[in-house]
């Protein structure tokens, strides 16, 4: 049985967090603003804020190139359901996330700013260029089924979820009062919030096996192969089966605790690839990059079974 590490709720409630290297961020309760500037000869630029909403979540906003001065104001608006979604992208029996330590609401992200764009937000090419990354943690004793973070592009009130942006998850399955992360990226700043799909056509999730370090030729890093099965029914000697929907995720924790995602080095495409000889499901993770000895967290995510973990540490 895998296990990851669990952060504790009063984690949330720290107003700053340093290893985010960000600064300039105000605000109480659920309205919070942070100031990005562009790089000078005398300072760096800010590119990154971290909205700290206690038992609302954390939500950070980091843009890849800031062109000019701006703010940016997150507010986080609770709600007991949300259902304002595009059923040809989320199927129709979705369901927001309810957060653990605010009454079981789920909670909705709203921008506004000191722009040009609607609702005052930077706008791409002429305050910042790039993609922007979202990064949405919260605690939850929901059952998770399939992640889903959704974008709501328009304007923020009553705008249509259209868009489910997930690029990553990092989450132990079945955990009471865990500590999901989200990760996403979007072109420019419209309502999100966090999203579970149920699961449908299920297949027996019969495990990931323990990870293995493979050398690269060439004198390159070595990299990490792991490899899952699912079948049919209930019996995990069966042949396994081809799951297309899956993907992954590597994520480890700051010094100041938070939950983060390197960045990867492409291996061989972004899903995995199927080993027909053996009925598994495989994947390949380069180590280019990741630090010597530091823990990480694998969380392999389908819309066939709940979110899997394993650990490595980096060799």
């Amino acid at each position: 049985m895998y296990t990851r590490i669990l952060i504790s709720a009063a984690f949330f409630f720290v107003l700053s967090v340093p290893g985010w290297a960000q600064t300039d961020c105000s605000g109480e309760g659920n309205v919070v603003t942070c100031s990005f500037s562009k790089a000078t000869n005398s300072a760096p630029a800010v590119t990154t804020g971290v909205y700290e909403f206690g038992s609302d979540g954390r939500l950070v906003v980091q843009f890849d190139t800031v062109l000019n001065d701006f703010t940016l104001t997150v507010t986080a608006v609770e709600v007991a359901a949300i259902t304002n979604f595009d059923t040809s992208e989320f199927p129709a029996d979705t369901v927001c996330v309810k957060y653990f330590g605010n009454g079981n609401q789920c909670v909705h992200y709203d921008f506004t700013g000191n722009s040009s764009g609607p609702n005052m937000v930077p706008v791409k090419n002429v305050d910042y260029k790039g993609l922007i990354t979202l990064t949405l943690s919260y605690i939850t004793s929901q059952t998770v089924n399939t992640p889903a973070f959704g974008h709501a592009p328009g304007d923020n009130a009553g705008a249509i979820y259209t868009e489910n942006i997930l690029t990553s998850y990092s989450a132990a399955p079945f955990c009471i009062e865990c500590d999901p992360t989200m990760g996403g990226k979007v072109p420019n700043l419209s309502s999100v919030a966090a999203f579970d799909e149920p699961i449908h056509n299920a297949s027996n999730f019969c495990g990931i096996a323990p990870p293995v370090f493979t050398q690269n030729p060439q004198g390159q890093k070595a990299q990490v192969e792991v490899n899952f099965k699912i079948v049919a029914g209930s019996d995990c000697g069966a042949t396994g089966q081809r799951d297309k929907t899956a993907t992954l995720s590597v994520s480890t924790t700051d010094n100041d605790g938070n939950i983060v995602f390197p960045p990867l080095k492409n291996v061989e495409g972004n899903k995995f690839h199927w080993n027909s000889k053996g009925g598994l499901n495989e994947y390949d993770i380069s180590l280019d990059g990741l630090t010597t000895d530091q823990t990480y967290t694998i969380t392999i995510f389908s819309n066939k079974f709940s979110p899997q973990t394993a650990t490595f540490v980096a060799p």
